[in-house]
């Protein structure tokens, strides 16, 4: 009984390294569907991992919506691995990093998916990385003159590195991928016409006491 408890304990794969907002969308994601017993393995890249989505029982793979191989991802695939969940959380607290011993900054390393924050027509050279704590280690190690990142490096290593454009933290999407197909014909979300119609938030329910 114990071995086959152990083999339906959920594996639910994301973007590596440790720190990225992948890891922290999906922490968050487990603690909202109320699940205590699974396991996180992070990966340099998510292509790959849904070949093992598809070959291996109760195993997950989170993905944020924007990043730069979600139609590779949903397509690989899509007749045996279907998007089953989708949520809405913030990214970390991301801004364009500049090491404090550079005045003019030349050499910019990024994320492809956080292309569209700052101006790349000021920089010369541009180094795509696989996710921000990438970024945040070679910037450090002064491999280039900037990065965009997550905030807390620089309040973590102030001395080395000045905060040049803040962006914050930025609502975005995140998919869910398994092996069991949820869409059957009919809408799967939340029902919220207030959005659209302009009424007041509900309040939410309260949670009932026993």
């Amino acid at each position: 009984m114990e071995s086959q408890a152990r083999a339906r304990r959920p594996t639910f794969i994301t973007l590596g390294p440790s720190g990225t907002c992948h890891e922290n969308a999906l922490r968050h994601y487990l603690e909202f569907q109320g699940l205590s017993d699974y396991e996180i393995d992070l990966v340099p890249e998510l292509l790959p991992a849904i070949d093992r989505v598809r070959s291996r029982p109760d195993t997950y793979l989170v993905q944020c919506s924007a990043h730069l191989h979600v139609h590779l991802v949903t397509e690989r695939h899509y007749q045996e691995v279907f998007v089953m969940d989708t949520f809405i959380y913030p990214t970390k607290e991301l801004a364009l990093l500049v090491r404090t011993d550079v005045d003019d900054p030349r050499s910019l390393g990024i994320v492809s998916a956080t292309r569209g924050y700052p101006d790349l027509s000021k920089w010369e050279t541009i180094i795509d990385e696989p996710s921000k704590p990438v970024v945040a280690r070679k910037l450090l190690a002064r491999e280039y003159d900037a990065g965009l990142t997550h905030l807390h490096y620089a309040e973590e290593h102030s001395e080395t590195l000045r905060v040049q454009e803040c962006y914050g933290a930025v609502d975005t999407t995140w998919l869910v991928y398994g092996r069991r197909k949820r869409f059957q014909g009919d809408v799967i979300g939340q029902r919220a016409p207030w959005l659209f119609t302009g009424e007041a938030q509900p309040p939410a329910p309260l949670a009932s006491i026993s």
